[in-house]
């Protein structure tokens, strides 16, 4: 193994980003996770914020999470182009006292490379760098109007044969802004079931790495950027509609949007549009009941962003 390819991809992975960043907005440790994974959230645009009503909401805001009152084994995968893989599953299961609790795995990988000497020349190895992000999510009702959860996050990358790991931390909270007034109040308003939301992610992450080569000694730090977002959403036409709109800033990149919604043709088939950062998106779910339990399949369709191909992205939802 050429130690001084290792070194210099250490020096320069935090210019590394799984997502392709935009032109002046490097990407940072971590870029993997400001990409939708679950179907439902991608084709709204990824404007999940105020929502984060089902497994899926604990990538997005943990306060949400409280609002699950069935079991729900969740798993999704993004199809993406330049061999790259990314991947989520959780459980989930709601607790006493208007609470959750979640336990998930994320999986993100950006493929094999062949390795190569200093002088360019193919040494019949290859390099791979994978993330594992593995999660402990806790939510509760405390009022009527107001929930707030945590979700504690295990991050695990390997880079060939080194690797590092960190602990994180993502804060959320719900305002249900309906439940501030009288019972059935807002029912005489255009739009119901107004949420607000907001999140605070990968607080306290960072990567620090360690690598040895020829007596010389580097320990890098590759921090998340710590990310804030605010999200609204709401319901319209006799609550057929779902709208949502998400802001977001972190300490290390321009402020971005998403924007989203959400229309039932009927009760089992939902079609969904929206735009991430300027992009489109599309889906659409599909409901299907199953004795006592519910089966949800979703579908999204990522637009191409800066070259990198299409994404389409498959969810499963059992609830029981």
């Amino acid at each position: 193994m050429n130690k001084h390819i290792i070194l210099f991809g250490l020096i320069f992975l935090a210019s590394v980003n799984f997502a392709v960043a935009e032109e002046a907005d490097g990407g940072y440790a971590g870029a993997f996770l400001k990409v939708p994974v679950a179907a439902r959230p991608a084709a709204m645009g990824g404007a999940y914020i105020a929502l984060s009503e089902d497994a899926a909401g604990q990538l997005y805001n943990p306060g949400g999470l409280a609002s699950i009152t069935r079991k729900d084994f969740f798993s999704s995968y993004r199809v993406m182009k330049l061999d790259r893989k990314l991947g989520f599953v959780s459980f989930v299961a709601p607790t006493k006292l208007q609470s959750a609790l979640a336990i998930s795995w994320m999986y993100a990988g950006s493929g094999e490379v062949e390795e190569r000497t200093n002088s360019g020349f193919l040494t019949g190895s290859t390099i791979a760098s994978a993330d594992h992000v593995f999660s402990v999510t806790f939510a509760k009702q405390f009022q009527p109007f107001f929930s707030a959860g945590t979700r504690l996050n295990y991050f695990y990358k390997t880079y060939d044969d080194i690797s590092a790991n960190s602990i994180g931390i993502d804060l959320g909270a719900q305002l249900f802004v309906d439940s501030l007034f009288e019972y059935g109040a807002m029912e005489e308003f255009p739009i119901n079931d107004i949420k607000i939301g907001l999140v605070a992610q990968n607080i306290s992450a960072q990567y620090s790495w360690k690598v040895d080569v020829n007596q010389l000694s580097a320990s890098p730090d590759d921090e998340f950027p710590l990310e804030f977002g605010l999200g609204v959403a709401f319901r319209s036409f006799q609550r057929n509609l779902l709208t949502a709109v998400d802001v977001r800033k972190n300490d290390k990149q321009a402020v971005y949007f998403r924007f989203g919604g959400e229309y039932y043709l009927n009760p089992k088939l939902a079609l969904r549009a929206g735009l991430d950062d300027g992009h489109l998106t599309t889906g659409l779910g599909f409901n299907l009941p199953l004795s006592r339990n519910i089966l949800i399949i979703d579908y999204a369709f990522a637009d191409d962003r800066v070259g990198e191909g299409s994404d389409h992205i498959f969810s499963l939802n059992f609830l029981f």
